[in-house]
């Protein structure tokens, strides 16, 4: 009988008759109820879940999957104590039908056992077993779920591994067509975690879904799932190429796709999604800028593309993983429609935004997302008028802001999420500002900015009160702290790749860091341990030790926030930010060219008009009404807050020599919040300030770069000063040598080529002798913990330039060397000439008195810098300090 019943379940998949379903599962059921034997009803019950989920996968009854997940966990409890030969596959299964009730209902516990189940199945099955090819494949498809869930790019990146095996000991009655189409979909998606950085990921993912689309035979099931795949794919790598083929190919295959879909099946809202983004982009590639309101034929498009989009969302049920996605999407095209021409539309988009930022079961992402379309698009319908109701969407997305990275997920994945976000919470602050309350912008900047900062101040959090009132609480804070404080295991970036914490440690321990932190908290006297400390105490901090200025740039308006003797006022800036992106731009380029000797002179002197042009600007427009607000005394110090195109401009440059200019009048220093100021003022390093012996890291020359003659110069300048120094020098200086020194030194100083963060094409980096193989990156330094340490000193190109989406969360060497626990660090905006560098540093080194005393040293070295050379600004004004 349950042969029987096996055997309409395999014509039922050859030939799609429902009638041979219902006789399959007529059969599995009858044997179960009469059956005494374990092995057959153990197999019964497998064979009836089994032919749940395929009625499942056809109708999506929610009650045959509930059904199937209770008759596979029946199968396994009827053997508590041995493994049969089919105890892995009720395993295996097992973990499918609860990786597909996670993507209809959302459960992360489903989700979590359904990865444990596949991991227990794959563990009792042999390298020669024909299953496990298949069994590879499916935990690989749990960890990409399980990446979607977190925004895990280890999980992918293992799960890209599995897949890449499961095709290579696929046997002939294996659908390598399923394999293929899975790994294409992690290419891509891995391709998306690395930022886009490694387009090969992309090409190979087209390649693959190819090959599957390929190896499928016209009735295969799954064939519209591949159709569906491989028009995602090209959707991605038309916005990275706009290859109009690219965008045709996709359009034809998700539309095939969505046709071939009954209403109904479990997969016809995501590929109605994936038809609607393309109809979407199709729509941006064809708007006209002079004339953006569409034609008639064209708003017929926008109508098609909206209704598509609610079809979508409809077929959508609540609970589902992508509703919100959905909801999103609907909200998106309902907006593309009001600028379109048909007002009316506003409001209905507005409605799905807020739904989902105020979703609480919504992923995080998605919230944030809608909270800033919702205010965006509040404001375009009321032409900027309707403030109150887009102040309170920008302040639930700057709320929620930091949420999106949690420590579970790696360092790079972080920083990935927050890119997505760049500029939202300066627009809050905007916002905040129209409506008068300086504070409460204030408040917006510094939850929504430095979130990564954030964790490192909060990693190198004083424990004493908590270890005098709970020792116990305070030895697994410190435990748990450096366990999640290791390197990332598949993601990290030295080549050392499987050590450290998996992704699915570090869930596990994140998790544990959120109890203890609520029971932290729960004790008497420590309700805001490890919270951002309120604006008051941020602003009483600068009646003892000086003003800051937070710079703040939006697309909405621009301001300097003063913060001086406890208050916090408004001034407005007569700057404007695309204004403001374009001369950054172009000072940056000239900069480069001014010191470019294999350019024309004329060139090279349109250049240096080019950088003194814009050091005036920045005086007249910014700086000295700054400056004048504040009527700070000669020489006094100043902090800077830049955000936006400013934090890549020398503020503390900015005039002329001869004229007024901030060299003259204050001692500038920068930092990338206020709260990381404070915490600098509040705490001092144990470390050495009167007889440092520091860390030298020399690179003279350096495999496939140009030499640096001069360091050698420098090299022997602190070896003299400093007779205690350790010297890590040529081949010596390498990753894991400066790593395992740098806890040992208070102070360090490198002297070598850097890779800006701003690069696109990489990680930011300090060159050392291996960077080929092992860059220091500023992942690297971020995460170390140097309780003892001082200053930091980077001879080095670019040390002090973000990438451009990730400015808010100062995410260059400079940052990264805060983010470990150097007070004070010495960084650059742009190349530093080699000749000058080794006299910088020796007057700053000769000044220096204490690790307290940089600022001022720095400004001394780079005024006698400019003294020499007042019409050359490239060579002295590229040097920033960093710190209190």
């Amino acid at each position: 009988m349950s042969r029987l019943a096996e055997e309409h379940h395999e014509a039922y998949e050859r030939t799609g008759r429902l009638a041979e379903l219902d006789l399959a599962i007529a059969g599995f059921t009858g044997v179960l109820d009469q059956a005494r034997n374990v092995d057959i009803r153990s197999a019964a019950a497998n064979g009836l879940g089994v032919a749940l989920w395929s009625r499942y996968e056809r109708f999506g009854d929610l009650s045959d999957l509930n059904r199937a997940i209770d008759l596979f966990r029946e199968a396994l409890a009827m053997y508590p104590d041995e493994q049969t030969p089919a105890t892995p596959s009720f395993h295996a299964n097992l973990a499918g039908v609860l990786r597909q009730r996670w993507r209809r209902t959302g459960s992360v516990a489903d989700l979590d056992e359904s990865v444990v189940e596949i991991r227990a199945a794959l563990a009792m099955t042999s390298p020669g077993d024909p299953r496990r090819s298949w069994r590879l494949n499916n935990l690989a498809d749990g960890l990409f779920a399980l990446s979607l869930r977190h925004d895990d790019s280890s999980a992918l990146a293992e799960a890209v591994d599995l897949l890449r095996q499961a095709v290579e000991c696929a046997g002939p009655g294996d659908d390598v067509a399923g394999m293929l189409a899975n790994l294409a979909e992690t290419l891509r998606l891995r391709y998306r975690s690395t930022g886009g950085r490694h387009r090969a990921l992309l090409d190979e993912a087209v390649t693959r879904a190819r090959e599957a689309l390929a190896a499928a035979a016209p009735n295969h099931p799954l064939r519209p799932r591949f159709q569906s795949n491989l028009a995602l794919i090209l959707l991605d790598r038309y916005a990275v190429q706009r290859r109009p083929a690219d965008l045709a190919e996709a359009a034809a295959l998700a539309r095939d796709a969505v046709d071939a879909t009954p209403a109904g099946h479990p997969n016809r809202a995501e590929r109605l999604l994936i038809l609607s983004g393309i109809r979407r982009m199709e729509l941006d590639r064809g708007v006209d800028p002079k004339r953006p309101r569409p034609t008639w034929r064209g708003r017929r498009a926008v109508r098609r593309m909206v209704k598509l989009a609610r079809e979508a969302m409809a077929a959508i049920p609540e609970g589902h993983y992508l509703r919100a996605d959905a909801l999103l999407n609907e909200g998106s095209a309902q907006a593309f429609q009001a600028v379109s021409g048909d007002p009316a539309a506003f409001e209905a988009a507005i409605a799905a935004f807020r739904r989902v930022a105020t979703d609480p079961v919504a992923p995080v992402r998605a919230r944030v997302q809608a909270a800033w379309q919702w205010a965006n698009t509040t404001l375009l319908h009321s032409a900027g008028r309707d403030l109150a109701a887009a102040r309170g969407a920008f302040d639930l997305a700057v709320t929620l802001l930091p949420r999106v990275a949690p420590r579970h997920i790696t360092h790079a994945d972080r920083e990935r999420q927050l890119a997505a976000f760049s500029g939202l919470a300066r627009d809050a602050a905007a916002a905040a500002l129209t409506a008068g309350d300086s504070e409460g912008a204030l408040r917006l900047l510094e939850h929504g900015r430095g979130v990564l900062l954030r964790h490192a101040l909060d990693a190198r959090t004083e424990v004493t009160g908590l270890r005098e009132r709970r020792p116990d609480l305070a030895d697994r804070f410190e435990a748990l702290r450096s366990t999640l404080d290791l390197p990332e295991g598949a993601g990290f970036t030295s080549g050392d790749a499987g050590a450290g914490l998996s992704g699915e440690d570090r869930h596990a321990l994140a998790r544990e860091w959120d109890r203890l932190l609520d029971e932290i908290r729960g004790l008497p006297g420590f309700a805001g341990f490890l919270r951002p400390p309120p604006v008051d105490d941020l602003l009483a901090a600068t009646a003892e030790h000086g003003p800051i200025a937070v710079l703040n740039i939006s697309g909405l308006r621009c301001d300097a926030l003063l913060l001086a003797a406890g208050e916090c006022r408004t001034m407005p800036l007569p700057v404007n930010l695309d204004d403001l992106a374009g001369r950054a731009r172009r000072f940056r380029a000239a900069i480069a060219a001014a010191g470019h000797a294999g350019l024309p002179s004329r060139v090279r002197e349109d250049a240096r008009d080019t950088v003194a042009e814009t050091l005036r600007w920045l005086w007249t427009a910014v700086t000295g009404p700054v400056l004048d607000a504040l009527d700070l005394p000669a020489g006094a110090r100043l902090w800077w807050v830049p955000t936006g195109p400013l934090t890549t401009l020398p503020l503390h440059a900015a005039g002329s020599p001869g004229s007024p200019s901030v060299l003259d009048r204050v001692t500038s220093s920068y930092a990338p919040t206020v709260r990381s100021l404070v915490a600098a003022w509040r705490t001092r390093g144990t470390g050495p300030d009167n007889e440092p012996a520091p860390l030298v890291v020399a690179m003279p020359t350096t495999p496939d770069l140009p030499d640096l003659p001069h360091v050698r110069t420098e090299t022997a300048m602190l070896a003299g000063r400093f007779p205690g120094a350790t010297v890590l020098r040529g081949e010596q200086a390498v990753r894991a040598a400066v790593l395992d020194a740098l806890p040992r030194h208070a102070w360090v100083h490198f002297a070598c080529h850097a890779v800006s963060a701003a690069d696109a094409a990489a990680d930011g980096h300090l060159v050392l002798h291996d960077h080929a193989t092992a860059p220091l990156t500023v992942a690297d330094i971020a995460r170390l913990r140097l309780p003892e340490a001082q200053l930091a000193y980077l001879s080095a190109c670019d040390t002090g330039v973000p990438e451009e989406d990730l400015g808010d969360e100062a995410l260059h060497i400079a940052g990264a060397c805060q983010m470990a626990g150097f007070r004070h660090v010495v960084g650059t905006l742009w190349a530093i000439r080699d000749a000058t560098a080794p006299a910088v540093a020796a007057d700053f080194y000769a000044a220096l008195t204490t690790a307290d005393a940089a600022a001022a040293a720095l400004h001394h070295a780079v005024r006698a810098l400019r003294d020499a050379h007042p019409d050359q600004p490239a060579l002295w004004a590229p040097y920033i300090h960093v710190g209190p």
